[in-house]
C-alpha cells in the first residue's frame, strides 16, 4: 500500500481518511509502503515518519526498507535521496523485521549472560531466521562465549596486523587450554533461569540501541577484554573500515555483523526464552584437538508478545511429537552414540525405509539413462589438491594417515566428501569420444564431511552421509537438455514421496572465492538462467552463494509445515574439466574455437543431486509422514493377527497357518535353512512355473501374538494400530480352514495429508488410505461392483494369492 507523506504535520481529515482506507484494505500488522514527496523530512528518524502515518498501532512495526531495499532501523534518521519507506512487523514476509528483531534480542542475552554468567567473553551472535510462516524448532538467536577465569587485556601497542592476529589467536588459545584443563563448561538450570528474569528486567526498562561506526584502534580501547571480537576488528582495519559497534543505553555490548540493523529499543521485546544451550568446538589457528568443547552456545527465542510465545511454546510441544529424531526412536529407524558423533546407526527398519528411498531414484535411473559407478573412499591429498578442494575445502574434509612407518604410507590421504573427482578420474581413465556423450556417472557411496560438533543434529547435520550424486559430462550444446532432464527428474521424484510440486528453484552465483575465470562463470550462469527459463517454472535469484568450482541450481523443498530444505542441486562446473584435463574427440562440426587442441573439447561438468543426502531427505520424510507411511515405503507393511479360540489342536492350527501367511506374503520362516532357497537348480531350469518372485513385503509375525493366553485380539489390533502397520491381517480357526485371511486397514484419522501431485489419482492432499482405497477399487472391480461403494477400513475375506496381487500393485503403483 502506498500512502503520499508531504509534510511533518498532516492534517487530521487526512490521518482520519488513511486509517479508514487502511482499515478497509486489510489487518494492521501488514508492510506498509509510505511515499516521500518532498525533502522536508531529511534528517528527522524513520520513527517519526511511522508515528504520523499510523500513530495508532505504530508500535507493530520494528524495522523498515528504503526504495532501494536497505534496512533501516526506526531511530535512523532520513536522507535526501529516500522516495519511500516500506515498514515491516514482526510477523511480514519480509524475513528482514524478524531477522532484526531476533539479532536485537541477541543483544539483550549477550548482557544478560554477562551479569549471570561471568566472567565470560561473547562472539557476535547469529540469528536463525524461519523457514516458514512460523518460528520453528530452529529459528531463533545464538549467542557463543568462553567462560574465562578472569578478563584477559590485549593492549594494541605498535603492531602489524598480522602480529596482532597472533597475539589475538595466542590469547584464544591460552583461555581454551584453561578451559580444557577444567573438564567442559556449562550453564546450570538456576543460571539459565536466571538469564531468563534477567532478558525480562532489560527489555521492560526499554533501553535505546545505538550503533557507533568507529575507527578499528577505538573499537579494540573498548573490546580490549574480548579476543573473540577482536578477531573480526583486526579484519575491519585490515579493511581500512569502520567498526559498527552496538550501544544497549550506555554499554558497548558488541559489534554488528555486516549489512544488519537493530531495533530502536528494547521495548518492543515482550517476551524472551533462553531455548537450551550447547557445547562446540572452537576453532584456533594452530590447534587440531577437538577433544573437549569450550565454547558454549546458548539459543534463545523472542517475540512482540506473550500470546506469541505461548503459541510458539504450544506448536513446539506438538512438533516434537513428530520430531524424527523421536519417531526414529519410536519406530526402531535409527539411533545416534558417542562412539562416533554425526554417523548414524540405522537399524533394520531403518535400512528398509533408504533401501525403497533408493529404488526410487534407481528407477529413475534407468528411465534416464543413468549408469551407477563405485569410486574409493580414500584419495591422496594431491587428487584434493589438483580439484581444488585442498584449497577451498580442506576444513570440512577428514584426513587419513596410515600407522605403518613404511615410507610408501607417510602421503595424507583424505575421506571424500563427494564424488566428483573421482568421477573426473573415471572419465579420464580411457579416450572419450562425442559419440558417448551424455555420460552419465551415478554413485551412493557415503560421504563424510567435518561439520562442527556443535551443529550435529539427528539426521539433518551428520558427519557421514550418502548422496543421490550423478555427474553428467557433456558437450556445452546439450546442457540446457540434460538440465530440463534433471529437473523433470526430481519433478518425479518429489511427487512420488508426497511432496507434489512444493519445491523452490534458486539460482546460486559466483561467491567471493571462486575458481577459475569470470567470464567462464558468467557463461556458466547464462545457461542455467536459460535451462530455469526454459522450465516454465518461477526461479529466485540468490546471488554469490555458488559453490567455489560453479553456479548452481539449489532446490528448497517445502514439507507439511512450511519449513524449507535444501535438498536437491544442480551445479554446472567448468573448472574441474579444466583442472583434470578432461577432453573428448569431437565431431568435423564442431568451431575450432571451441576445441583445446585440433579435434580434442573439453567437457562440461553437471553436478546433479535430487534427494540429497539420504539422512536428511529421511529426516524430512519422517517428520512429513509422522510414522503414517503409505504401502509401497512402509517398513511395517502388514502384521498378522492369531486370533485363536476353542482347544488346543485349534490354537496350534492357527499359529500354523499364520506363519504359512506371513511366510508366503515376506518368505520368512522357521523353516530349517536346508529348506529355503530363493534360487533354482540347473535341473529345475525348464520348470518356469516355480521360479520364485524376487517381491517380498514386510510382514511381521510377533512371536508374543502366537500365545493363545497372550493378549486379546482387541488388544493386538491397537498394538499394530499404533506401530503404524499398513495392514492387520487377521486369521482365526475359520479363516485357517478356508485357507483366507480377513483384511483391515489402519485408522488414519490422526495422519497428515499426503501430496500425491498432479499424476496421481487426486490433485489435491488427501490421506494415504483414500489413495489405497481408489487402488483396491481399481485393481478388483467385481469386489466393489458398486460405483459408489464407501471406503471401509474392514475390507473382508481375502484369498492369499488375492492379497499378494493387491500387495504388489500398491507397491508398484506408489501409493
Amino acid at each position: 500500500m502506498l500512502v503520499p507523506l508531504w509534510r511533518a504535520s498532516v492534517a487530521p481529515s487526512w490521518k482520519t481518511s488513511y486509517r479508514r482506507l487502511h482499515s478497509c484494505v486489510g489487518r494492521l500488522a501488514e508492510a506498509r509502503t509510505v511515499r516521500l514527496e518532498s525533502q522536508r523530512g531529511t534528517g528527522r528518524p524513520v520513527a517519526h515518519v511511522l508515528q504520523e502515518v499510523c500513530s495508532g498501532d505504530a508500535g507493530s512495526y520494528v524495522v523498515a526498507r528504503d526504495n532501494h531495499g536497505r534496512p533501516l532501523s526506526l531511530g535512523d534518521s532520513i536522507d535526501s535521496t529516500l522516495s519511500s519507506l516500506t515498514f515491516l512487523p514482526f510477523e511480514a514476509d519480509d524475513k528482514l523485521a524478524q531477522r532484526t528483531f531476533w539479532l536485537s534480542s541477541a543483544y539483550v542475552l549477550t548482557i544478560a549472560l554477562s551479569r549471570v554468567c561471568g566472567p565470560i567473553i561473547c562472539d557476535i551472535p547469529s540469528v536463525k531466521e524461519s523457514s516458514g510462516a512460523h518460528a520453528d524448532g530452529i529459528s531463533g538467536y545464538v549467542v557463543e562465549f568462553l567462560r574465562v577465569p578472569s578478563l584477559p587485556t590485549i593492549e594494541l601497542g605498535e603492531h602489524s596486523f598480522r602480529e596482532l592476529r597472533a597475539q589475538v589467536e595466542q590469547s584464544i588459545q591460552i583461555l581454551v587450554d584453561e578451559q580444557r584443563q577444567v573438564g567442559a563448561p556449562k550453564v546450570s538450570p538456576e543460571e539459565v533461569s536466571s538469564v531468563d528474569q534477567f532478558m525480562k528486567q532489560l527489555c521492560a526498562k526499554s533501553f535505546d540501541f545505538q550503533i557507533a561506526r568507529v575507527n578499528w584502534k577505538e573499537a579494540w580501547s573498548l573490546f580490549k577484554h574480548n579476543p573473540l571480537l577482536l578477531r573480526s576488528i583486526v579484519s575491519y582495519g585490515e579493511q581500512d573500515a569502520l567498526v559498527p559497534v552496538v550501544y544497549m543505553g550506555h554499554e558497548a555490548c558488541g559489534v554488528l555483523p555486516l549489512n544488519e540493523v537493530l531495533l530502536r529499543r528494547t521495548k518492543p521485546i515482550k517476551a524472551a526464552k533462553v531455548l537450551g544451550w550447547s557445547t562446540s568446538s572452537l576453532p584456533v589457528a594452530g590447534m587440531s584437538d577437538e577433544s573437549t568443547q569450550p565454547l558454549l552456545r546458548v539459543r534463545g527465542i523472542s517475540f512482540p508478545s506473550a500470546q506469541d510465545l505461548q503459541q510458539y511454546s504450544a506448536r513446539m510441544s506438538e512438533l516434537e511429537k513428530s520430531d524424527h529424531r523421536h519417531l526414529g526412536i519410536a519406530q526402531g529407524l535409527f539411533f545416534a552414540h558417542d562412539s562416533s558423533p554425526g554417523s548414524p546407526f540405522v537399524m533394520p527398519h531403518g535400512m528398509r525405509l533408504l533401501r525403497k528411498v533408493e529404488r526410487v531414484i534407481r528407477d529413475l535411473y534407468d528411465t534416464f539413462g543413468y549408469d551407477e559407478v563405485q569410486t574409493p573412499q580414500l584419495f591422496r591429498s594431491s587428487l584434493w589438491k589438483q580439484s581444488g578442494h585442498w584449497e577451498k575445502y580442506r576444513e570440512d574434509m577428514f584426513s587419513a594417515q596410515g600407522f605403518s612407518c613404511c615410507g610408501a604410507h607417510d602421503d595424507v590421504f583424505g575421506l571424500k566428501p563427494m564424488n566428483c573427482p573421482g568421477h573426473c578420474v573415471m572419465f579420464a581413465h580411457q579416450p572419450r569420444s562425442y559419440r558417448e556423450l551424455p555420460m552419465r556417472l551415478a554413485e551412493f557411496s557415503p560421504l563424510h564431511r567435518n561439520e562442527a560438533s556443535g551443529a550435529l543434529s539427528g539426521l539433518t547435520r551428520v558427519r557421514r552421509f550418502h548422496q543421490d550424486d550423478a555427474h553428467v559430462f557433456c558437450t556445452p550444446a546439450q546442457v540446457a537438455t540434460e538440465i530440463e532432464s534433471m529437473l523433470h527428474m526430481l519433478s518425479l521424484a518429489y511427487r512420488v514421496f508426497g511432496f507434489g510440486d512444493r519445491f523452490e528453484l534458486v539460482l546460486s552465483t559466483r561467491p567471493p572465492n571462486f575458481l577459475g575465470q569470470v567470464e567462464a562463470w558468467d557463461h556458466a550462469e547464462a545457461s542455467l538462467k536459460e535451462a530455469l527459463d526454459a522450465s516454465g517454472k518461477p526461479w529466485t535469484l540468490n546471488e554469490g552463494d555458488g559453490a567455489f568450482y560453479g553456479p548452481k541450481i539449489d532446490i528448497r523443498l517445502v514439507d507439511a509445515m512450511g519449513r524449507k530444505h535444501q535438498t536437491a542441486t544442480i551445479q554446472l562446473d567448468f573448472q574441474l574439466p579444466e583442472r583434470f584435463g578432461l577432453e573428448y574427440a569431437t565431431s568435423s562440426q564442431v568451431p575450432s574455437t571451441e576445441q583445446v587442441r585440433p579435434g580434442y573439447a573439453r567437457p562440461v561438468m553437471i553436478h546433479r543431486a535430487i534427494l540429497g543426502s539420504f539422512e536428511r531427505f529421511l529426516a524430512i520424510l519422517v517428520e512429513q509422514c509422522k510414522g503414517w507411511w503409505p504401502f509401497w515405503l512402509s517398513p511395517r507393511q502388514a502384521v498378522v493377527i492369531p486370533a485363536f479360540s476353542g482347544n488346543e489342536e485349534t490354537h496350534q492350527a492357527v499359529a500354523d497357518y499364520a506363519a504359512h501367511v506371513q511366510y508366503t506374503l515376506s518368505g520368512h520362516t522357521h523353516e530349517t535353512r536346508e529348506t529355503r532357497s530363493p534360487f533354482l537348480s540347473p535341473t529345475m531350469a525348464h520348470q518356469t512355473l516355480q521360479v520364485p518372485s524376487r517381491t517380498r513385503f514386510q510382514i511381521e509375525l510377533p512371536p508374543q501374538s502366537l500365545v493363545p493366553a497372550g493378549d486379546t485380539l482387541g488388544k493386538k489390533v491397537r498394538h499394530a494400530q499404533l506401530s503404524r502397520f499398513n495392514f492387520f491381517l487377521i486369521v482365526g480357526p475359520q479363516e485357517a480352514k478356508n485357507r483366507t485371511v480377513s483384511v483391515r486397514m489402519r485408522d488414519e484419522k490422526a495422519a497428515p495429508a499426503w501430496h500425491a501431485g498432479e499424476d496421481a489419482f487426486h490433485t489435491m492432499p488427501c490421506k494415504i488410505q483414500d489413495l489405497t482405497w481408489a487402488v483396491i477399487k481399481a485393481t478388483f472391480p467385481d469386489r466393489y461392483a458398486a460405483h459408489d461403494a464407501k471406503m471401509s477400513l474392514d475390507l473382508g475375506t481375502w484369498t492369499l494369492p488375492d492379497l499378494w496381487r493387491l500387495f504388489c500393485v500398491l507397491d508398484a503403483l506408489h501409493v
